[in-house]
């Protein structure tokens, strides 16, 4: 029996680790999105120049998230921010919804995002084809992105040609 709790103890560990490389690779994509889309000028102020990465509730990423604060991407830092909410007055870029936020956030989009130049990510299946602009997908072990491409230019956001190339699938 105490063999037993053991192994099932070990088990769950390893799950958990498992569970924290995929969000750090998750997160690594997220930051390398940054340094391929443009954003409109419009959407940086002189007191706030960085991309602004938001993450909405709760947070898959642990301590990782810390370790990107303030990381280049392009000719500019990023800011990372855990917000519970979202609203109107927040400044976001990049706005990752988990799958738990991903369903809360489809409501909130049309109503507080519509036409922002707000980048919506999440790894909620469907993300995309339900208006969201990049999906993380991972199948096989692989992880992969669906990009919806129409979202993007609604959103007056542009991604670069080599990163169009590097999604799975473009809608």
């Amino acid at each position: 029996m105490l063999c037993l709790l053991i192994f099932l103890s070990s088990a769950v560990a390893l799950r958990a680790e498992e569970i924290s490389k995929e969000y750090q690779l998750k997160l690594a994509f997220i930051v390398n999105f940054a340094r391929f889309i443009t954003w409109p000028e419009e959407s940086f102020s002189p007191e706030n120049p960085q991309v602004t990465l938001c993450v909405l509730g709760k947070n898959p990423f642990g301590n990782a998230l810390g370790d990107v604060d303030g990381k280049k991407v392009g000719e500019r830092t990023l800011k990372v921010k855990n917000i519970e909410t979202l609203n109107k007055e927040q400044q976001c870029h990049l706005l990752f919804a988990g799958q738990w936020e991903a369903a809360s956030l489809a409501g909130l989009e049309a109503r507080i995002l519509n036409h922002q130049p707000v980048v919506t990510v999440s790894d909620s299946a469907g993300f995309a084809a339900a208006g969201g602009v990049i999906e993380l997908v991972l199948k096989d072990d692989k992880l992969s992105f669906v990009i919806n491409n129409t979202a993007m230019k609604e959103r007056r956001v542009r991604a670069s040609s080599s990163l169009l190339n590097l999604a799975a699938s473009i809608r």
